[in-house]
């Protein structure tokens, strides 16, 4: 089960690649990149389902203390913080080099964003704009739901597990609905403020995650959901039609299903796609990085007497192997044994 998730998450941190590759350079212009933003949703449904599935006997059936707790936390700061630091402290050389080495005068510097860069709180509402590593809003957004979103869930489906959902449903009800009737709405303006965005969606991955435990559903019913999940996404991305507002459930049946064996499987749990999916964390949060090392190079491609189509290609392909190379290198000696060395040093056992 959570191989094939797993490998959902290097698919999606793929599309949102390809979404800044088409910010950034301006290749593969067409319906399907543009809206590659839409995976960072299919990140926070999928972390609120991840969650719940991990700690829903710890959790959700026994009782919450003050070092389950603790410990919760600790856990999750391990995973996301190290990779924050580092990127903020490599994006910030190079914003430095590039503006006052090579005097790029379009590179912004934003001192007074350091200090809620550093506290991971850059997207809860108090930045008007985004900065430094700016891929890392999400992160930043990701934290809060570990602070406050999680636990506050918990505590309400302990309270009454029926009207526990009930109020869940509510919420994420509340901001489809709202969505759906802002005209020509766009999640891309809930990024620097960005928990309107989280909220809805972290609630959904929690509610399907509850779904988890009571409903099991066979083989071919899964692969029924996924493929319709996928279908009627591409449907609404190609004629543009509210997918920004009713995309998180299209997503929620996505990872539902993929929860379960599916027709797909080959697809997302093999050996190579789950360990692109363990870097996908790393692949995501190097990308801006990648870009600004790409640049020199993007120039001279520029200057070559090719058609668009092939340097567009050499472009795609030599930016994803720079971004699998970081993200690759990142996982296997900074990420994951800082994790480790942080939970060793951190959690409590006693």
């Amino acid at each position: 089960m959570l191989n094939n998730l797993t490998g959902l998450r290097f698919y999606t941190a793929f599309w949102v690649f390809l979404y800044h590759f088409c910010v950034y350079t301006g290749g593969m212009d067409n319906f399907f990149v543009k809206k590659g933003y839409l995976g960072v949703d299919i990140f926070f449904v999928l972390s609120g389902f991840i969650l719940t599935y991990a700690y829903h006997k710890s959790f959700i059936l026994e009782k919450v203390t003050s070092r389950k707790y603790y410990n919760f936390l600790v856990k999750r700061f391990a995973k996301i913080y190290p990779l924050q630091i580092l990127t903020f402290v490599i994006v910030g050389i190079l914003l430095l080099v590039g503006k006052y080495v090579f005097h790029q005068k379009d590179l912004i510097i934003r001192p007074d964003h350091i200090v809620s860069n550093l506290l991971m709180i850059h997207a809860w509402n108090i930045n008007d704009a985004l900065s430094w590593n700016t891929h890392s809003w999400s992160l930043s957004d990701e934290w809060f739901a570990y602070l406050f979103l999680f636990i506050s869930a918990t505590f309400i489906i302990k309270l009454n597990k029926f009207w526990g959902r009930i109020i869940l449903g509510a919420v994420v009800l509340f901001f489809i609905v709202r969505w759906f009737n802002i005209e020509n709405f766009d999640l891309c303006e809930y990024t620097y403020k960005g928990l309107e965005r989280i909220i809805p969606e972290f609630f959904l991955g929690i509610l399907i995650g509850l779904l988890r435990f009571d409903f099991t559903v066979s083989k071919k019913a899964a692969s029924l959901i996924f493929a319709a999940s996928v279908l009627i996404l591409l449907t609404l991305t190609i004629t543009d039609y509210k997918v920004d507002a009713l995309c998180m459930l299209l997503f929620a049946g996505m990872i539902y299903s993929l929860s379960f064996p599916t027709y797909f499987d080959k697809l997302f749990n093999s050996k190579r796609i789950v360990y692109l999916g363990n870097i996908s964390f790393a692949f995501y949060m190097f990308q801006l990085t990648a870009f600004y090392l790409f640049k020199p190079v993007q120039n001279y491609i520029a200057q070559l007497n090719i058609s668009e189509y092939i340097s567009g290609s050499i472009e795609l392909l030599i930016l994803a192997l720079l971004n699998l190379l970081m993200a690759s290198l990142a996982f296997k000696y900074f990420e994951e044994p800082v994790r480790l060395y942080i939970l060793k040093k951190m959690i409590k056992n006693n």
